[in-house]
């Protein structure tokens, strides 16, 4: 027979499900009968007893609110005339919410909800959907709701968000970044929001800590152009995208050391040590339009790099990342880390074979264990244009 502690979980199990049929203004949620097993079948009648004991000591009808039993009175074979539960329910809101000791926070949601939806009714679906996730910052949701109305009202404002001028801690927008994410791809127009940038701030127009690139100007021509007064240095992302590069060939290459030692190349520019960071380089315009070659480690990672910069500047060639070059130097390779992914999009067969060796032998050949004569032969015979 069911007992009082099972009743519990199932009772947990349904919270969810109570309070997006309350989002729905389902008033017929209650009342809700629990599916239960309320056989005795098995056992002796000194343990019926006890179970059916239990299970009216803990029910409303001794302690005034939680599950209602129904009890039907039967003649058994095994336990004579006694009364049998034949239906466990909770007949309202109340009697359930006081039973799970959730009065209080269905209160603090119902709240929140109404202050929430009330203004920005575009959210509901989001808050049915994700009830846990909005149950989590039901006290904070004074301070989200200030956040989306200024951006609303500013948007892509180019502050830090500790500079927005609203009653929160220095820290609130990006302790709230997971829920206030989806909030605002919502709630803000189209033009406030960069839909192909992941990155929280670059995605809602907000100043950050940018990443410093390392650049290194390998023409002396190209160098005057473009007025600097060093061939080699880092500049914040903001700063490189100012930059009034033109006709000049870029190499973006992987490893800091190995950018430093590249030869100099007829109008070419090189960038470096970005890493998973390569998709902030989306936002440099001048890319778009110069001839640019990718030189990284020749592991999974590294073609996964490769695609990633291959999805918004598709017409990047890579130097040294194939199976030829994986062959042939390949008494130099270390373990890989072992991960396994699919085949990232946009590689060319060659590139694809490295992959797949990499893959599946489990294979990291480090663009710095490469000759550095062999390197410089490489770039050398490309030819870069005027």
């Amino acid at each position: 027979m069911i007992q009082p502690e099972d009743i519990r979980q199932k009772a947990e199990r349904l919270y969810p499900k109570f309070l997006r049929e309350w989002l729905d203004g389902n008033d017929a949620f209650f009342p809700r009968v629990i599916p239960s097993n309320r056989d005795l079948n098995g056992a002796t009648q000194a343990r019926a007893a006890e179970q059916v004991q239990r299970l009216r000591e803990a029910s409303k009808e001794v302690l005034g609110y939680g599950y209602s039993v129904t009890w039907e009175e039967r003649r058994s074979r095994d336990f004579g005339r006694n009364l049998f539960p034949v239906r466990i329910s909770f007949e309202t809101a109340a009697d359930f919410l006081r039973y799970l000791r959730r009065l209080e926070e269905f209160e603090r949601f119902r709240r929140a909800v109404t202050q929430t939806c009330d203004e920005f009714p575009v959210l509901r679906p989001w808050i049915r959907s994700q009830t846990r996730a909005f149950l989590g910052v039901v006290e904070e949701v004074d301070g989200l709701l200030h956040v989306l109305r200024y951006l609303r009202d500013h948007p892509r404002p180019d502050v830090f968000a500790r500079e927005l001028p609203l009653p929160v801690d220095t820290k609130f927008v990006e302790r709230q970044a997971a829920i206030l994410r989806p909030w605002l791809d919502l709630v803000l127009p189209a033009h406030a929001v960069r839909a192909d940038e992941q990155h929280f701030e670059r995605r809602y127009g907000l100043k950050y800590a940018e990443p410093h690139l390392m650049v290194r100007v390998l023409d002396p021509t190209l160098q005057s152009e473009l007025a600097l007064p060093w061939s080699e240095f880092s500049l914040p992302l903001q700063a490189l995208e100012k930059l009034r590069v033109s006709k000049a060939t870029v190499l973006i290459v992987e490893n800091k050391v190995n950018l430093l030692t590249l030869p100099p190349l007829h109008r070419a520019i090189g960038l470096g040590s970005l890493g998973d960071n390569i998709t902030i380089l989306r936002s440099v315009p001048w890319l778009l339009h110069s001839p640019i070659y990718y030189w990284g480690d020749l592991d999974v990672e590294g073609f996964e790099i490769l695609s990633s910069l291959r999805s918004f500047l598709p017409h990047v060639q890579s130097i040294l990342m194939n199976a030829d070059t994986l062959t042939h130097w390949r008494s130099l390779a270390v373990p890989g880390t072992g991960a396994a992914p699919a085949v990232p999009r946009d590689l060319s067969s060659s590139e694809q074979a490295g992959f797949d060796m990499c893959r599946e032998f489990n294979l990291r050949l480090e663009q710095e264990r490469i000759p550095q004569a062999v390197v410089v032969n490489v770039f050398n015979q490309l030819h870069l244009d005027d």
